[in-house]
């Protein structure tokens, strides 16, 4: 028996219009709330959150999938982005007349642009004998 049982069924009852003896800050604990479960008190113990099974491979999935993203991500940087050929500009041809033999399939404004990106060209202009890469089909 506790010592605020026995302190309870000792003490008189308190007159209806009298004040009560205990201090109204302090109150009685049950037995539930003095002893937290088990596992509440191992994670108030451990101060970390502790990881399910289930949880543990989500993220080790997770991770998983995003080293996989970046790897994939830096191998298409630096492979090569299709089959790429190069041709030499012969005297009169323009940007525009190159892009469009050579990449029939795309508008002409955007063969051209890849043309530029692929030899890194500022502008339309080219020169009899330069040599330009056509990016791949």
């Amino acid at each position: 028996m506790s010592t605020a049982i026995a302190h309870d069924i000792l003490s008189p009852l308190p007159s209806p219009g009298a004040a009560s003896p205990r201090p109204s800050h302090l109150r009685l604990v049950g037995e539930l709330e003095r002893r937290p479960a088990r596992a509440a008190r191992r994670r108030l113990r451990a101060g970390h959150l502790r990881l399910t099974r289930r949880g543990r491979l989500a993220v080790t999935a997770t991770t998983t999938l995003v080293l996989a993203a970046v790897i994939w991500s830096v191998v298409g940087l630096l492979g090569p982005a299709g089959a790429t050929t190069s041709i030499t500009v012969e005297r009169g041809t323009t940007l525009s007349q190159i892009a469009s033999e050579q990449l029939p399939e795309l508008p002409l404004s955007r063969a051209v642009t890849a043309i530029q990106r692929a030899n890194d060209l500022s502008t339309t202009s080219i020169a009899a004998g330069q040599e330009l890469v056509i990016p791949g089909r």
